[in-house]
């Protein structure tokens, strides 16, 4: 018979790590971690802060009023960032609602659409760890009717309040049903704009390019394929020499005039206005002149970004609707006024947080009178 051995599978938080300055992959400091691996802490740490800067542009593209106890716009948006669709539902034995990620537990109608959904918890909560017997495990058997249009207050049921959740998409999915999150699309656009800067970094550093250099004699051709190869890391990490092993002589791998400091910002700024215009915010176009560009030129130059903008609004109002309509809460969403200028004529152009989140308590006197509910 077999012995048993411990089991030692664990899921460790890396967040302490990170902020001590290792990286949780390696057990190195972080400006070593990345050396030998094709990339450079400095581009690391460049990409890092532009996810930062992505995620802030995301999630303030819209304000959110009324949210019940427990949400807030922010939290909404980030969580879309990351999954790029969640449903809205109340939990009867929690009297609280909740905004989740969701997996189909059922069948679909004609157009692809999930009937009926079951949440899946972000993360290990404890609100679950405090209930009882068969209601500890709601999360993991309740199936949920997802709502896809206005319910009229004379089909309201308890059933209705109760087994109901309302999907919310990022924008309007394609052929399939899900959809891929705003992180997951601008990572690789990030990844090339994180390039730019230790790219401008080598060309100051070295104005002639990297540099291959004759250390001994050996095959040349596999050497040199190999020393290609390293270019792009030495580049990226600012080393002016890599070795050659053969008999060539010390020669510029990089042939041809080397770009300028600008000439890389011009290119990260280009790609910074495609990420900028793929979240439906104003934008210089995707390719800025560095002259001075008249008016009427910028605006041929910029491209339909108030669609995709548009867009992101029809989903999340739709969402509104229909959650007022079952519930009664009175949420909304609407465009930053840091994006559509000053809205309330209040002089500023900020908008006012105050007035996010609400109150939901009332969820379990309306769940045992479902009657006489009203879209707000």
């Amino acid at each position: 018979m077999a012995t048993q051995t411990k089991n030692n599978a664990k899921i460790c938080d890396v967040s302490t790590l990170i902020k001590a300055g290792f990286d949780p992959k390696t057990g190195l400091p972080i400006k070593y971690s990345n050396e030998g691996n094709g990339t450079s802490a400095l581009k690391e740490g460049v990409k890092r802060a532009l996810r930062i800067v992505d995620e802030q542009d995301f999630v303030n593209r819209y304000k959110w009023y009324n949210l019940p106890e427990g949400l807030n716009g922010q939290m909404l948006e980030r969580i879309l960032y990351y999954k790029g669709q969640c449903c809205f539902f109340y939990c009867e034995e929690l009297n609280k609602f909740y905004f989740l990620p969701y997996a189909l537990d059922g069948t679909i109608d004609m157009y692809g659409r999930f009937l009926s959904v079951r949440p899946v918890p972000i993360a290990a909560s404890q609100d679950i760890e405090k209930l009882q017997g068969p209601v500890k495990t709601w999360l993991n058997t309740k199936t949920l009717r997802v709502a896809y249009d206005i319910v009229l207050p004379e089909d309201l049921k308890v059933e209705t309040l109760t087994n109901s959740a309302v999907i919310l998409n990022d924008y309007t999915p394609q052929l399939s049903e899900t959809i891929i999150s705003r992180q997951i699309i601008n990572d690789p656009i990030l990844d090339v704009m994180a390039n730019c800067i230790p790219f401008m970094n080598t060309a100051l550093i070295n104005a002639t390019g990297v540099q291959g250099m004759r250390v001994g004699s050996q095959d040349e051709q596999s050497n040199v394929t190999a020393a290609s190869r390293s270019i792009n890391k030495a580049a990226l990490s600012g080393e002016k020499y890599i070795p050659v092993v053969g008999t060539l002589d010390f020669q510029d791998l990089t042939a041809g005039n080397v770009g300028k400091a600008e000439e890389f910002l011009l290119a990260m700024q280009s790609l910074d206005n495609f990420r900028l215009s793929l979240l439906g915010i104003d934008n210089g176009g995707l390719f800025q002149k560095k002259a001075h560009m008249l008016a009427a030129e910028q605006a041929t130059n910029n491209s339909p970004v108030g669609l995709i903008l548009e867009d992101g609004l029809a989903q999340r109002q739709r969402f509104c609707n229909i959650i007022n309509s079952i519930w009664g809460i009175g949420i909304w969403c609407e465009i930053s006024e840091q994006l559509q200028g000053d809205v309330n004529a209040d002089g500023m152009i900020a908008d006012d947080h105050t007035m996010e989140s609400g109150n939901a308590t009332e969820a379990a006197a309306q769940t045992e009178n479902a009657g006489g509910t009203e879209n707000d």
